[in-house]
């Protein structure tokens, strides 16, 4: 499986030819254009992760895409696209995308993508203070994606590959670091690095890789448009 990462917290997963998009904007970069995508993943509500103009635009080279969001950011989308047909999930939830039945009759049978939903809330910028919904996903047992919190899937410390937000209003680099060490994954891909300078990116990337060696986890950061089998 191959991980693109785009701008800020979006990326792209590729497998078998059908790809993953997770919260799609567009700031000071501009998005590729994605064909044969299966699914759009929206963490949350907040405009840093959903633009609409960016969904619809990916919507039109990929009008069969499902479109997975927490209820808040559903009805944003709802909102803004009309018609749009927008999955609503929450923490338990799971779902397969991406993939055909193996054969005729065995319905639910994928080669796709297995997607599982985590978490409930945005972690709180003002103490008490929940922003919005938030979802986190883990894709093919193998991907965390937490969005904007420290949630995780209750996974026994395998977590293999973990997006950590590097830089938000809502943490600090010892709290990001504690969820490091809580989770325990092999490989840590920084993301929500949006709001940092290039001297902020080099500076943050550096005490996150600190704390990869001292886990014993691969630090892989990603520059926009870059890719990494994962």
């Amino acid at each position: 499986m191959k991980l693109m990462k785009l701008e800020h917290s979006g990326i792209v997963l590729e497998k078998g030819g059908k790809k993953l998009v997770f919260d799609p904007v567009e700031f000071a970069a501009t998005l590729p254009e994605f064909d044969n995508v299966a699914a759009i993943i929206i963490t949350h509500a907040h405009n840093d992760h959903l633009q609409p103009e960016r969904i619809s635009a990916i919507l039109d080279r990929n009008p069969g895409a499902k479109i997975f969001a927490p209820e808040d950011a559903a009805t944003v989308i709802r909102n803004a696209l009309g018609a749009a047909d927008v999955t609503v999930v929450k923490g338990g939830d799971e779902a397969f995308v991406g993939g055909d039945e193996i054969a005729e009759g065995f319905v639910g049978k994928y080669e796709g993508f297995k997607l599982e939903f985590f978490g409930k809330d945005h972690a709180s910028v003002v103490a008490g203070k929940v922003p919005c919904q938030n979802i986190g996903v883990v894709v093919d047992g193998k991907l965390t994606n937490p969005g904007d919190s420290f949630d995780l899937l209750e996974m026994n410390g395998a977590v293999e590959v973990l997006l950590v937000p590097e830089v938000a209003p809502w943490t600090k680099v010892s709290e990001t670091t504690e969820f490091m060490k809580i989770a325990k994954p092999r490989m840590v891909v920084p993301v929500h690095d949006g709001l940092l300078s290039e001297m902020g990116k080099t500076i943050y990337d550096n005490l996150l890789r600190g704390a990869c060696e001292g886990m014993g986890a691969e630090f892989a950061p990603l520059g926009i448009g870059e890719s990494i089998e994962i």
